[in-house]
């Protein structure tokens, strides 16, 4: 049926409609291909800031692949918005426009996902590209990272620095603030993870959260960590408790720092800030997380990542996807 379809159209506009209407055919299998590079690129990129890039022409690459993969998920995320405006119209009895491009529709309809279609085929055609320059100029990651150490980050910003995302830091004060429904009582401490890629705006947001005055009245603790990779347990345990005491702590083992830990929240509200955190190892983070359940109930645990593994692992109750932000925001 789709095929017979085609074939009409094309005979009555000749060649150049075919290759057209051909594309837009085969779309569905272009677009999972496209999406099943995407783990890889994301690995690629994520390792590649992890360690620090120097080498300015490798670094000139990746702004190239990060771009495209930025828009690239920018498509298939307006893709998923059109299907579920499609599936209300659909059960609302409207005229129906099928983006799984099963040939359910009518002519009109295949002009309309032609947008879409070129969309896919101009990023794959940038991504082969990308990747040949690799090939050509010989880049290889391992000879062009040096061991430089991430810089540390803290909770101070220049908020009049800061533009957009209302809604979203609005949003995440609203949690910060809320009360806990049953659900959420039970995976006490309360994690929210602020989980995108590097320079998507997660430590700003993280920063503006934190200084919100509303947040700075509603909890009897603040804390920031800069926690990085790795997550070294004994380091992270004495940052916690520096930025309750403003010193820092004479002991040296784990227990004795986590002991130290649950002395200060115990029964009290507090707001615990991690950043950068890539450690997926869930026995890591586990000791953290029993110690701070000593906390009071309405305690706010907020990491910013990059995986969304590491917001699994600490059982989070909430997690914001950070996607894109403009070049105005500055993580």
């Amino acid at each position: 049926m789709a095929h017979r379809l085609l074939s009409t159209i094309a005979e009555q506009f000749g060649p150049t409609i075919d290759s057209e209407l051909s594309l837009i055919a085969n779309v569905d299998e272009v677009v999972k291909k496209l999406e099943s590079k995407l783990p890889t690129i994301e690995a690629m990129l994520n390792y590649a800031e992890k360690k620090q890039v120097k080498e300015e022409a490798v670094k000139l690459w990746l702004e190239k692949l990060k771009h495209v993969y930025n828009n690239i998920n920018n498509v298939l995320n307006e893709k998923k918005e059109k299907e579920e405006e499609e599936k209300a119209e659909t059960s609302t009895a409207k005229r129906r426009k099928v983006w799984s491009f099963n040939f359910k529709f009518s002519v009109p309809s295949i002009f309309q996902h032609r947008s879409f279609a070129q969309k896919i085929k101009e990023l794959n055609e940038n991504l082969d590209e990308i990747i040949k320059e690799r090939e050509m100029y010989g880049f290889e990651l391992t000879r062009a990272i040096g061991e430089v150490e991430r810089p540390k980050t803290t909770s101070f910003v220049d908020v009049s620095e800061i533009r957009g995302r209302d809604e979203v830091k609005n949003e995440l004060v609203s949690i910060l603030l809320g009360k806990d429904n049953e659900e959420e009582r039970s995976l006490h401490p309360h994690v929210i993870s602020l989980v995108g890629m590097g320079n998507t705006g997660k430590t700003t947001l993280a920063q503006l959260a934190y200084n919100d005055h509303e947040v700075q009245a509603h909890f009897e603790i603040k804390m920031w960590v800069c926690v990085s990779d790795p997550f070294d347990q004994c380091r992270v345990a004495k940052a916690i408790i520096e930025s309750v005491d403003r010193q820092s702590p004479n002991m040296t083992t784990l227990q004795s720092l986590l002991d130290g830990i649950c002395d200060k929240i115990r029964g009290k509200k507090f707001f615990l800030v991690l950043d950068d955190v890539w450690t997926e190892e869930s026995t890591i983070w586990e000791p953290f997380r029993l110690t701070l359940r000593n906390g009071a109930q309405g305690s706010r645990i907020l990491v910013t990542t990059r995986k969304n593994r590491v917001a699994e692992i600490m059982r989070s109750a909430s997690m914001i996807d950070m996607g894109v932000l403009s070049n105005d925001h500055i993580e």
